[in-house]
């Protein structure tokens, strides 16, 4: 399988009266109990297992056949997957953070190439923001030829991605990505409108600092949905999950077509459905083509 696209840009932040009308999505994935390994299971969350092959001369990576796995003793529940109220121990912004924070893993052998997936019901099309608080806990390392992102140990990395699909059958990637200011090293990055990276420092002073994590991800029409997420060697806290629509496409899913008729007029919107006469190189809009058979076609794009 090989397969490539762009990287997402930028966030937008959404306002209190945005959050008011579009409801959590996630709300579930945040709940259960502390210290019970089930409770992530019972409220929604997935783990599978993509191991993969990557040959770096033709960049194509090849997955092997999924395995769900459950939440017991061999699986997330045994290597101690949990949600847990660590206090002073985890800071946000520079103050404790009270709440309930997510310990999710990949640093060892049986779950260095998990996905970590929640299913979410998307009955709107549109732009979806998602967000999490996040950080490193313990464990970064290097040492890890079986997963799908790599660092050298200074920081750890953790990949959100969205798709219709479980896995990397889902994404569109960019293969063989480096950073050289980071030190990180991928198999590959989500592709536009599908996910985003994020590096979390390794944790310092005895406490985990979380950061601010947000990604715009498109959802074409209205269906099942999968949050997915890809780590680097390590121990990480999450907390906080959010997905709340953005904006919805104009005039239904914004799928295009395939059609011979040709193109009358082009608008574009903002993030906020106004009309946008001439957008800013680099600015993400929504295009709607009026075609000369009276059909429309809309869809995400950067302007370039």
């Amino acid at each position: 399988m090989k397969i490539s696209t762009l990287l997402l840009g930028g966030a937008f932040l959404m306002s209190a009266s945005v959050m008011a009308q579009n409801p959590n999505l996630m709300e579930n994935a945040n709940k259960g109990a502390t210290g019970d390994k089930g409770a992530m299971a019972q409220n929604g969350w997935e783990c599978w297992k993509f191991p993969f092959t990557y040959d770096e001369i033709n960049e194509e990576i090849t997955v092997s056949d999924p395995e769900q796995m459950t939440w017991d003793a061999s699986g997330p529940g045994g290597n101690n997957v949990r949600w847990e109220n660590k206090g002073a121990a985890v800071k946000y912004e520079g103050n404790t953070y009270n709440g309930n924070v997510a310990f999710i893993r990949w640093d060892n052998g049986s779950i260095h190439s998990c996905w970590y997936v929640y299913p979410v019901e998307i009955t709107t099309p549109g732009i979806y923001e998602f967000s999490m608080l996040a950080g490193e806990w313990s464990n970064c390392s290097a040492d890890s030829d079986k997963s799908y992102l790599k660092t050298n140990g200074n920081e750890a990395a953790v990949m959100v991605a969205f798709s219709d699909k479980r896995g990397p059958e889902g994404i569109k990637w960019n293969l063989n990505v480096s950073d050289e200011d980071l030190a990180v090293s991928q198999i590959g990055l989500p592709g536009e409108g599908e996910g985003k990276l994020f590096i979390l420092p390794k944790t310092a002073n005895d406490f985990a600092e979380l950061q601010k994590c947000t990604a715009e991800v498109d959802a074409r029409n209205a269906g099942t949905y999968y949050v997915q997420f890809l780590g680097s060697h390590a121990l990480d806290v999450m907390a906080d999950f959010q997905l709340r629509l953005l904006q919805a496409f104009p005039d239904g899913s914004g799928v295009e077509e395939i059609s011979s008729a040709s193109v009358e007029s082009v608008t574009y919107f903002g993030i906020d459905g106004t009309v946008l006469s001439n957008p800013a190189k680099g600015s993400l809009v929504i295009e709607k083509k009026t075609m000369s058979d009276d059909s429309v076609k809309t869809c995400k794009k950067i302007i370039r």
